[in-house]
């Protein structure tokens, strides 16, 4: 392969990406349907195979991620385990377990330019608190409501998913309480999904 796969491409190469990244386990996300269309799913998967087998996780198929991909093959691999999906590119979270959504929200917001959310795989940190006030920005008292942390002080929290976070991820009321429920484990990858 010479060129790299990437977001936003698409043709046959693609589509034996996918089919490989299929065959190619483990992996919390939903086996990809082959399409041909390197969309946010696809960048997913990419980016968690890259993280597991300690490469950069870039979303960006190259010779690196390619090589160690298997072959194509007719009975895809079953996911398992829990997995957030935060696609900032569209502005969608998806929660998914065993490869199944259990849940989308929509519209979430990541942090402004000045103080952008980290893109890349992370392992939910054991750190959830209902109620917490962000030490660097107290005013409001309580503004990080079903804070989960993921990458040191970055976080999914309830915030205003039309506005900009400082670095974290704004998810809505109800939906960020239904999240926090459920991702009660600390076996869950976060994967942050931007351009």
């Amino acid at each position: 392969m010479s060129d790299a796969l990437k977001y936003g491409m698409s043709g046959e190469a693609v589509t034996d990406l996918q089919r490989r990244l299929n065959c190619s386990g483990p992996s919390r996300l939903p086996a990809l349907d082959a399409d041909g269309n390197f969309g946010v799913t696809t960048l997913g998967r990419v980016m968690e195979f890259q993280y597991l087998r300690h490469l950069q996780a870039d979303g960006v198929c190259g010779p690196l991620t390619f090589g160690p991909l298997k072959p194509a093959c007719d009975a895809p691999l079953q996911p398992a385990g829990r997995c957030i999906l935060v696609d900032l590119i569209n502005g969608v979270l998806y929660a998914f377990e065993d490869g199944n959504q259990f849940m989308k929200s929509a519209p979430i917001h990541g942090g402004a330019p000045e103080d952008p959310s980290a893109m890349g795989v992370f392992p939910m940190s054991s750190r959830r608190l209902r109620h917490h006030t962000s030490s660097k920005f107290p005013t409001p008292p309580d503004n990080m409501e079903f804070a989960m942390f993921y990458n040191g002080a970055q976080a999914i929290h309830r915030g205003n998913p039309g506005k900009p976070s400082h670095g974290c991820i704004h998810v809505g009321y109800p939906d960020i309480e239904k999240l926090f429920d459920w991702a009660g484990s600390n076996d869950i990858l976060v994967i942050v999904a931007k351009q």
